[in-house]
């Protein structure tokens, strides 16, 4: 028997400049298609706005993807407003009825964990996982800035309730030029 959820949430995912998917996008709306094909939710909730320099919004071009890889209109509702992980969850959560909603959350396999806890915690939803499989080659930044980006969580500054101080900024962001050189 297969397991239902309320909703198969999407993350999205910084669009290529000319507004197009990167691969690692692509494979997250596939495993999210499959999901749908498969019968676990009736809903998927794209979720992610617009960031600077792409000419729509993440969100619309999974929605785009997701019509072409023949999931009905009638079955996406979007979230295009968020630009951080915890943003996904806070507004997707507004889209789904009940007390705590079961979801399905597709994203990449280095980010499941992260994403799980923070929906957990920061939604209050039940959270599974179905994780997109992403060559190690493709990913190898993504992998290493991982376990900053989960220290910066837990430190509450993604989350908006703590503003990070200049000092912690400038770290950060050293460890990720590090990190993509």
């Amino acid at each position: 028997m297969k397991r239902r959820y309320d909703a198969i949430l999407l993350l999205g995912l910084k669009l290529n400049a000319d507004g197009t998917p990167r691969h690692e996008l692509t494979l997250r709306i596939r495993a999210a298609a499959e999901c749908f094909e498969e019968g676990l939710a009736e809903t998927i909730i794209p979720c992610g706005g617009q960031t600077p320099g792409t000419p729509a919004t993440e969100a619309q071009v999974m929605r785009e993807a997701l019509l072409k890889l023949g999931v009905p209109d009638s079955a996406i509702r979007m979230e295009a407003q968020s630009q951080l992980t915890v943003e996904n969850f806070i507004n997707a959560r507004k889209l789904l009825p009940g007390k705590r909603p079961h979801v399905l959350i597709v994203t990449s396999d280095y980010h499941m964990a992260r994403a799980k806890m923070i929906c957990r915690i920061s939604a209050g939803m039940r959270a599974s996982g179905r994780k997109a499989r992403i060559p190690r080659g493709e990913t190898r930044a993504q992998r290493l800035e991982e376990p900053l980006h989960l220290i910066d969580y837990m430190l509450g500054y993604q989350s908006g309730r703590f503003q990070r101080p200049k000092w912690y900024t400038r770290l950060m962001y050293g460890l990720f030029d590090r990190i993509r050189t």
